[in-house]
């Protein structure tokens, strides 16, 4: 059980990783090419765009979620995954609130934080705290019935197996 909890959050954390960099990654693409020139030169949007870009993600993976029931994640990533819809839906709001947790702390190191922490609180801490919390709600959600069969299946032939002297 623990080596499919583990296998799950693992799964789900490279998978939310790059769904949130390919984001970031337009997100960044579209604000240089449209209004980029008089935003980079300001130091509080370099400052402010870091917590922004996770509101943002988390806003529209909720937003999608919640009004168009599409879930981006299960829909590039569901087909390897087997969990079912509500398990899709509960991670998409808990990363969704954890994205936004984490906007909040970001913002807050930005304001009242001097700009040497920051930076090492974006550098170090931020991706740091990113993983484990992604990590962490991976391993928070309940295996799948499908998952639970396989382990109790994989389980069966380890004990069935015959032993070699």
């Amino acid at each position: 059980m623990i080596k499919q909890r583990f296998s799950l959050a693992l799964s789900l954390l490279w998978r939310t990783y790059l769904a949130f960099f390919i984001y970031s990654g337009l997100f960044s693409l579209v604000l240089g090419f449209t209004i980029g020139g008089a935003l980079l030169v300001n130091a509080d949007f370099l400052r402010l765009g870091p917590p922004i870009t996770l509101a943002l993600f988390a806003l529209l993976i909720t937003a999608l979620e919640v009004g168009c029931r599409v879930n981006v994640l299960q829909a590039v990533f569901g087909a390897r995954l087997k969990r079912s819809p509500a398990q899709w839906r509960t991670y998409v709001l808990q990363l969704s609130l954890l994205m936004t947790a984490l906007a909040i702390l970001n913002a807050l190191l930005a304001f009242f934080a001097p700009f040497e922490v920051w930076v090492y609180y974006k550098v170090y801490g931020s991706p740091l705290l990113l993983a484990l919390s992604i990590f962490v709600l991976g391993w928070a959600q309940a295996p799948s019935t499908a998952e639970q069969i396989a382990a109790l299946e994989e389980d069966s032939l380890t004990r069935s197996a015959p032993k070699w002297p």
